[in-house]
């Protein structure tokens, strides 16, 4: 059977963390990921950061991280050892192995690797018998990062806390663009109007080239700069990103 994008040469325009996921998906399928990182990441580091992470965590059972940038970033924020009541679930195993590093522990990696997958798997395991134990959760990730894990733990009743622990940006410009079209690219996905920014800021797109985006708002800030939209994923994640490829 020959794979659904055999021989597609695409391009992925996350940061390096995300983009490495997804190109190891992408090749799975056949096709040939080229990695050209389009957003870069802020810590946000502060006093009001570092003590809002801290008080959350003093009464929390889970911190919960969906990056691996976002495993270190809370590591430093933490700046001691994270205490020994709390235990980590990780989005995925490429989390799962930062966290380990900078967080000293692992207590969950779902099966299904997303934010939603995660957020299922915790909600399961702080639910008894269909009655929720109320164990407080501390979700540490993105300014603006998804939100499925959240909904599914606020569900099941858990106390949440979010805190915004680093935020994505375009990556600026620099002295000269590099030419997709020398690099036979057939798609570019496009996950967010930042990636969207980032891209045109680094790189010139060439004719011919299919751009897919994860949703309408990323979609109207690919045309209004004078992108044309090829296919919109009819949901906002990954696999609806490869149901609009295909």
């Amino acid at each position: 059977m020959i794979a659904p994008l055999a021989g597609r040469r695409v391009l992925v325009t996350r940061a390096q963390d995300d983009a490495e996921r997804w190109a190891a998906r992408l090749a799975s399928l056949g096709a040939i990921p080229v990695i050209l990182p389009c957003l870069v990441s802020e810590p946000l580091d502060s006093a009001p950061a570092r003590a809002a992470l801290r008080t959350a965590l003093h009464n929390a059972a889970w911190l919960v991280v969906s990056s691996p940038r976002g495993a270190a970033i809370a590591a430093t924020l933490i700046g001691v050892q994270l205490p020994a009541h709390v235990r980590v679930a990780a989005v995925g195993e490429a989390t799962a192995a930062a966290a380990r590093t900078h967080l000293g522990r692992v207590d969950l990696v779902p099966e299904l690797q997303t934010s939603a997958g995660l957020g299922e798997a915790l909600a399961r395991r702080l639910t008894h018998d269909g009655a929720p134990q109320l164990q407080p959760v501390v979700l540490a990730g993105a300014l603006g990062g998804r939100g499925e894990a959240e909904m599914s733990l606020r569900t099941v009743g858990a106390p949440v806390t979010r805190v915004d622990i680093y935020r994505t940006i375009p990556a600026p410009a620099g002295s000269a663009r590099r030419d997709l079209a020398r690099e036979t690219i057939h798609d570019i996905l496009l996950a967010s109007p930042s990636a969207v920014a980032g891209l045109l800021n680094i790189a010139r797109v060439p004719e011919g080239a299919r751009v897919i985006t994860i949703g309408p708002t990323t979609s109207t800030a690919a045309r209004q700069r004078g992108l044309t939209v090829s296919a919109e994923a009819r949901r906002p994640t990954f696999e609806g990103l490869l149901e609009a490829m295909t």
